[in-house]
């Protein structure tokens, strides 16, 4: 499964799983994205917090592991990628090696240890959760469902009435999901759908519908909200909402809710120096837990309900739609 899932990214660099994410150049080889990278950084100059120097040397040790390729090119992760850092937490990150046995750089350990922590305890939030939805009966779905591990992993012992339902805009994680649903001997239980997320051809339909990657890349308060009412419209009445959201940072907001005592200041300001300063990221849509709250409430939730990962930065908030 490694393998293949391996050779089909490297066969199309194209991250779509929403139209706001695209962003690599998909005639543009890594040789040619890194040049382009330099020459910006070179331009810009000296910054107080990071010199030319030290943002090249770091771009260099991007440019040398997989996930650093794979970020320089697309500001983000795709469905595979999104995967395999959820799973470092389990494998990776005790035996500092990944999947193949390749031996895993500092930096790209930083990255999967540190910088990913708050999204790796989502991960651990939301598969917790919706494992207390297991019954005979749900409709479960994931949107973006990525290679769709969130509920290919969950626990159906004695469950056999059951449907699990993945959408994404990405044709290539749909591909993944699908091998991947043949491995777990779901593929019965399994269906498909290649969908615009604000465009869902769904109406009462899912008891449970998880959604992890969409309003962080959307900056428009008002498109996160249809959002939200697209979900709202899939759910089956008494149906759950799963979702997450980014908080924002002192610097962005002087009421953050960052706890800043599981924040060490070198590893914020590193992340910084990588994700804005070099690879200029697109994730950069922030919000508080009130904004949220009001946003579900405006299409119809309820029961709005937060839970928080260790340092609040990336919160997991549930709802449900009323009967």
């Amino acid at each position: 499964m490694v393998k293949e899932i391996k050779a089909m990214n490297q066969k199309s660099q194209e991250f779509n799983e929403q139209r706001t994410l695209s962003h690599g150049n998909k005639n543009e080889t890594i040789e040619e994205t890194i040049e382009r990278i330099k020459q910006r950084i070179i331009q810009s100059g000296d910054k107080p917090h990071v010199t030319v120097a030290r943002q090249l040397e770091l771009l260099n040790e991007l440019a040398s592991f997989p996930l650093g390729q794979f970020l320089l090119q697309n500001r983000g992760v795709n469905g595979y990628w999104t995967d395999y850092v959820m799973e470092h937490q389990y494998r990776g990150r005790i035996t500092g090696i990944d999947a193949e046995g390749r031996i895993l750089t500092e930096l790209e350990k930083f990255l999967l240890d540190k910088k990913f922590l708050p999204t790796q305890q989502r991960y651990v939030i939301f598969s917790e959760f919706i494992q207390n939805y297991v019954r005979d009966g749900i409709v479960f779905a994931s949107l973006p469902c990525g290679v769709m591990k969130d509920l290919l992993k969950l626990d159906f012992t004695g469950i056999e009435n059951f449907r699990l339902v993945g959408i994404d805009i990405d044709y290539e994680s749909l591909e993944l999901a699908k091998k991947l649903a043949e491995e777990y001997g779901l593929s019965e239980k399994v269906e498909f759908h290649q969908e615009d997320a604000w465009k869902l051809p769904f109406e009462d339909e899912f008891t449970l519908l998880t959604s992890n990657g969409l309003n962080v890349y959307e900056a428009d308060d008002n498109k996160v909200t249809e959002l939200y009412r697209q979900f709202f419209q899939a759910l089956m009445p008494g149906g759950i909402l799963v979702t997450s959201f980014l908080t924002p940072s002192p610097n962005i907001n002087p009421n953050s809710e960052w706890d800043m005592s599981q924040i060490n200041s070198e590893d914020l300001l590193l992340s910084k120096i990588i994700f804005f300063d070099i690879l200029d990221v697109k994730f950069t849509a922030f919000r508080s837990s009130s904004t949220t709250k009001l946003q579900l409430q405006s299409v119809g939730f309820d029961e709005i309900e937060f839970i928080w990962d260790n340092a609040r930065r990336y919160p997991t908030v549930t709802a449900r739609k009323p009967k």
